[in-house]
């Protein structure tokens, strides 16, 4: 999910964001462009906002005239669903995003998420989360090297890490994705906001061939279930608090994770037919529109 770019290495090089009249253009020109034409001053009736899963990072075709680095996917569960209920999707997820990227901007070449939405959206679909206070970026890499370096450890991800992750998420990112919400329905007041959840990445009783592919424990496979179980929880408190709608994916990605095989939805780090690893295939952006389409009706 997160990239070598953005909002990280501006902060490490030092450099504050400044959105000028003319950036702003660009980034309306990058990263609408792909919605159908040039934006109404109230909104497009339907916008995708998020991360990589709403994006579908890793799913191809993927659109040329997005914005750059986001890679969204001309089939990911937004186009799906906006194919299947006759609407054209101004699809703004991108790659990497957090809450925040929601109402600033994520690159210097693309504007706030919520720009894309107003008093004319009548339907809204995201997924995000995952990369608030790092948690994703601290379940693959982070806990891969925490195998690396301590490869005798039944879980050494969890030796490093203990709760908190799930402490973070209870304690800021269920917060963060409440405000987020509740900032969405202020800029869309006549839309419906369905927050759709992740599918399940790791599986819940881990394997020492499915370790092989995540370069995890079976120990910490099972511990970072249980971390993105904590998330999609928070999901849905958060959509319940703000009135959203939440698209729950658990129960149905269950026998579909990246330990799957053929059946999984979800691409592994080794073995991954395509990139980036950890993120929803085809099948999974397919199950995603499933859900949206069976919430909507």
């Amino acid at each position: 999910m997160p990239l070598p770019y953005g909002r990280d290495l501006r902060r490490r090089l030092g450099i504050r964001t400044v959105l000028t009249a003319a950036a702003t253009a660009l980034a309306l020109v990058c990263g609408l462009a792909h919605a159908g034409g040039a934006r109404a001053a109230d909104g497009y009736p339907y916008v995708n906002l998020g991360d990589s899963y709403s994006a579908g990072a890793s799913v191809f075709p993927q659109a040329t005239n997005a914005a750059m680095f986001c890679s969204n996917s001309l089939v990911n569960y937004s186009h799906l669903v906006a194919e299947r209920r006759g609407l054209s999707v101004a699809d703004v997820s991108c790659s990497g995003a957090s809450t925040e990227d929601l109402t600033q901007a994520q690159h210097l070449w693309q504007g706030p998420q919520i720009t894309a939405v107003g008093s004319a959206t009548r339907l809204i679909t995201l997924t995000i989360g995952a990369n608030n206070n790092g948690l994703f970026s601290f379940s693959t890499s982070a806990c891969q090297q925490a195998w690396l370096a301590a490869p005798l450890s039944a879980t050494p991800c969890r030796d490093k890490f203990g709760t908190s992750f799930v402490d973070r998420i209870n304690s800021a990112t269920y917060p963060d994705l409440v405000n987020a919400l509740r900032i969405i329905k202020r800029a869309a007041p006549r839309a419906r906001v369905l927050l759709v959840g992740y599918p399940q990445i790791f599986p819940a009783v881990g394997s020492a061939l499915c370790s092989a592919s995540l370069l995890t424990t079976p120990g910490d496979t099972e511990y970072l279930h249980r971390a993105f179980a904590a998330l999609n929880d928070a999901m849905r408190r958060a959509a319940a608090a703000t009135r959203a709608t939440y698209v729950d994916m658990t129960k149905v990605s269950a026998g579909h994770d990246a330990c799957a095989g053929d059946r999984r939805w979800v691409e592994p780090t080794l073995g991954a037919v395509s990139f980036p690893a950890m993120h929803a295939n085809a099948l999974g952006q397919r199950a995603m529109a499933d859900q949206v389409v069976a919430a909507l009706r």
